[in-house]
């Protein structure tokens, strides 16, 4: 391999090499999306959290494959960087700790895909992981799906409280909160509030309990019952805040919050 000592032609070389190497490491996770999904066409959530790990190390392979190339034009580049590397360091922190949290997110599993999750002031469903950022779903107030892609960086995994709402697998236990003033008949809130939770729940209630007594046995946890309770606490100088916690499918928790919200005014009607 004489001719490779030409610069030119070794440039070419290593271009040819980039360029096969991108092109390998494109249909290579073409091919594993479409085996995984063959391999598990009634799991989607699996296919795709298999999928995302093995995306991001077929793009590992590939970057250390690529520096192994250029390693000598690298090697040279370092020497001048050398001289602005305090500066690379404060501005490269984020992209530091965002590979960190990458680490952190593979091996201690704070969440996967298809989890339900709330980091800092966003929350949504998981939907990739890449190197840098985890993508969301966007879940709005109303607890029904905004149509906006988030994409947090996973660096937030380490300055952010992670919720992770669907911990306890297909049934959670969710809070809904409804304001009154204190002028308002609060034993009549309560009872009208408990009668429409019920009636919202009642569809699915006696399997998520099954399924709160199975989680109990098997992780050694003392869960609440599944069924509907009322507790209150103090809102402000002028209103109570009444929560309603009831247990629920995760893919129906914007419905069951809207159907409860209207059912309780509907029926409790305006306070004065």
């Amino acid at each position: 391999m004489a001719f490779l000592h030409d610069p030119t032609t070794l440039f070419l070389f290593k271009l040819l090499a980039t360029l096969l190497l991108l092109a390998s490491g494109f249909f290579v996770n073409r091919a594993l999306s479409w085996s995984l999904r063959r391999l598990h066409p009634n799991r989607p959530d699996k296919a795709r959290s298999q999928l995302v790990f093995v995306k991001n190390l077929v793009r590992l392979v590939v970057f250390v494959c690529l520096v192994i190339v250029w390693a000598s034009q690298i090697s040279g580049a370092l020497l001048s960087v050398a001289a602005i590397a305090g500066a690379l360091i404060i501005t490269g922190k984020e992209f530091v700790l965002s590979l960190f949290g990458y680490v952190n997110i593979s091996l201690a599993k704070p969440f996967r895909i298809g989890d339900y999750i709330e980091i800092g002031v966003q929350n949504g469903r998981v939907i990739d992981i890449d190197l840098l950022t985890t993508k969301l779903f966007e879940i709005g107030p109303s607890g029904k799906y905004t149509g906006r892609r988030l994409a947090v960086p996973n660096s937030m995994v380490f300055t952010h409280t992670v919720k992770h709402s669907s911990m306890l697998g297909h049934f959670s236990l969710y809070q809904i909160e409804i304001i009154l003033p204190f002028s308002a008949d609060t034993k009549r809130a309560e009872e009208v509030a408990l009668k429409v939770a019920k009636a919202v729940a009642d569809e699915w209630v006696e399997a998520a309990d099954r399924y709160f007594d199975m989680i109990e046995v098997a992780d050694f946890v003392d869960l609440p019952s599944a069924h509907p309770a009322v507790f209150w606490q103090a809102y402000n100088e002028l209103a109570h805040k009444m929560i309603i916690r009831m247990a629920c499918p995760l893919d129906k928790r914007g419905d069951a919050e809207q159907a409860v919200y209207r059912g309780f005014w509907q029926e409790f009607g305006p306070v004065r």
